[in-house]
């Protein structure tokens, strides 16, 4: 797929860490919008586009950390981490919305007949929940397992041996120690 100069040039833009950042936090809150929400769901067509935007929006994100192919690689570990940290921030502002609200945010959801007996707001709630707590908690994973891969490879990189003699030196150069 990228054979092409304009291929690779256009993937080198698409898969930087700032155009990922701000392209999936920014599909995010446009698709958390209460009135294309409820347009989504009553048209297939809106609704399949935007759960597009969001799949291919999130693609786009992970690269940075996933960097599949060497050429476009550009994230240290610990920039990963970071990077990934950054990303759990913009997400809490729909979360926090959908989950304090006291009446439903999308008007669709409060014409639908309910399952399990579970009101509007009380689901609009465990959803604002799921995508913070959910949405966190895998971040945080990732997070988590990019520190342990991290520090697994530092600890496995050649350690400088000192030999006593480059001790003693080192230590008269301090004038720790007579000799």
């Amino acid at each position: 797929m990228l054979r092409g100069p304009k291929a690779l040039k256009v993937a080198r833009v698409v898969t930087r860490p700032m155009f990922g950042l701000l392209l999936f936090n920014g599909v995010i809150v446009f698709t958390h919008w209460p009135w294309l929400v409820d347009l989504s769901l009553r048209s297939e067509l809106t609704h399949f586009s935007l759960h597009t935007l969001l799949f291919t929006s999130a693609a786009i994100m992970w690269w940075p950390v996933v960097d599949p192919l060497p050429e476009l690689s550009r994230l240290s570990p610990p920039g990963k981490m970071l990077y990934l940290f950054l990303q759990s921030i913009v997400p809490t502002v729909p979360a926090s919305f959908l989950t304090f609200a006291d009446s439903p945010i999308y008007e669709f959801y409060a014409t639908v007949p309910r399952l399990w007996g579970i009101d509007v707001v009380t689901d609009q709630r465990m959803a604002g929940l799921i995508m913070k707590i959910g949405g966190g908690l895998l971040l945080w994973l990732v997070i988590t397992y990019l520190f342990f891969r991290w520090n697994a490879a530092e600890e496995r990189q050649e350690v400088d041996e000192v030999s006593w003699e480059d001790f003693e030196r080192g230590l008269q150069t301090w004038e720790l120690r007579q000799g």
